[in-house]
């Protein structure tokens, strides 16, 4: 009994990212066509949310000088981390055409500017948007969890790849550092597939099927 209540460090992360209640991977799209239509400017943050599969704060305090819209990727420093340590997010063309679209405030370094003390929008402003499209019910928190549910139920990606995406590695610090990989081509290829799948509507996904990529 008692090894089925200690359990890992691991077992206890994992019980901890499904606190939060999560739209359901099939209704993202139709969420998305909302978003778009939107001109808020919490929309756009929460189709970058969404489509980066990147924490709300994460979001919120994003700075300009953090993409490379080249490369496509967003290279986070340590300090921005949950972990503390440095961490680069590969962006689809999607991402990389919502950023271009997205005008620049004169003074301000972040993409998402706001009047309070932090300078950035409040941080319920996804939420709000959200709840004015009528999901109460869900979490900005949550998307993480819906793009997950995906990987796992619509692709072939391994399981490492999929948890790196989100900035989860689960790997031993011997076994992270025998690697040195991040795998971030393969994530290029996983967050492009999440981006594709996002944004095309509803009955065009219905259409298209499983993806193939293995």
């Amino acid at each position: 009994h008692q090894r089925h209540f200690a359990g890992s460090g691991r077992q206890k992360k994992a019980r901890q990212r499904q606190h939060f209640p999560a739209m359901k991977w099939q209704d993202v799209p139709t969420l998305m066509v909302k978003l778009v239509e939107s001109e808020a400017l919490g929309a756009v943050a929460a189709r970058l949310l969404i489509l980066t599969g990147a924490r709300s704060h994460m979001v919120r305090f994003a700075e300009w000088s953090e993409f490379d819209l080249v490369a496509r990727i967003w290279s986070l420093p340590a300090e921005r981390m949950k972990m503390r340590q440095a961490f680069g997010i590969p962006l689809a063309l999607e991402v990389v055409e919502l950023l271009q679209a997205l005008p620049g405030i004169e003074g301000s370094p972040y993409l998402f500017p706001g009047q309070g003390k932090t300078g950035v929008i409040h941080a319920n402003a996804i939420r709000n948007l959200l709840h004015g499209l009528g999901h109460e019910d869900i979490t900005r928190h949550g998307f993480r969890s819906s793009f997950r549910d995906w990987a796992n139920e619509r692709t072939r990606y391994p399981r490492e790849v999929c948890e790196l995406a989100l900035a989860h590695d689960d790997r031993s610090q011997t076994e992270a550092a025998y690697s040195r990989s991040d795998f971030i081509e393969k994530r290029r290829d996983l967050m492009t597939d999440w981006a594709s799948y996002a944004t095309t509507t509803p009955v065009a996904n219905v259409i298209q099927g499983d993806f193939k990529r293995a």
